[in-house]
């Protein structure tokens, strides 16, 4: 496997998780309120592998790579991919400091959870559609044989250390569960 193959696979999972996020804010749209837990189970689901295992690799590793390599002649589309990533974070943040008063039926914290919702899942989705679309072709085409392996070798030492810390069976668990509390059926 390659490393943009490996990322694209990430962001299968990730785009499921999205998905359920979008059922999530359709409900609540039509006043119908998908359970606290749900929430409680997305935020870890993409605090932990969308970013700390997934975005780490990319940020950290990747576009360093990249741009070292490049000397600065990516830095405005990393740079941007970046910008991606961190609003997504300040997204969930805000996401979860809504979800107490969701529970509540605070129609503030409502209307703050469906904002940050929308947020979250448009600049994601944009983020991953870039992403697979036109960054990680290029990157194959900037990247030799050699250097690939390189960091595709990286990504391995990585893995290994961020799953020790963030079993990704939690995670994946994580997402079976949001799919469990969503009840997809209904929609």
């Amino acid at each position: 496997m390659n490393i943009t193959q490996a990322l694209i696979g990430e962001h299968v999972l990730i785009l499921k998780g999205l998905e359920f996020l979008r059922i999530a804010r359709n409900k609540i749209e039509q006043n119908q309120h998908p359970p606290k837990l749900f929430f409680q189970k997305a935020v870890p689901f993409f605090r932990n592998y969308a970013d700390k295992y997934h975005h780490y690799k990319e940020e950290f590793l990747m576009f360093g790579f990249l741009a070292q390599k490049k000397e600065g002649q990516l830095d405005l589309e990393i740079g941007s991919l970046r910008h991606q990533h961190e609003n997504g974070r300040q997204f969930l943040t805000r996401l979860e400091r809504s979800i107490n008063g969701y529970e509540m039926k605070n129609e503030i914290a409502i209307t703050s959870l469906l904002e940050n919702l929308a947020s979250f899942i448009s600049v994601l989705s944009r983020h991953i559609y870039r992403e697979d679309n036109l960054f990680f072709p290029m990157v194959e085409h900037e990247l030799s044989v050699d250097e690939k392996a390189t960091l595709l070798k990286q990504f391995e030492i990585e893995e290994e250390k961020l799953n020790k810390n963030n079993p990704i069976e939690n995670n994946l668990e994580l997402l079976k569960e949001m799919e469990k509390l969503i009840d997809m059926d209904e929609e």
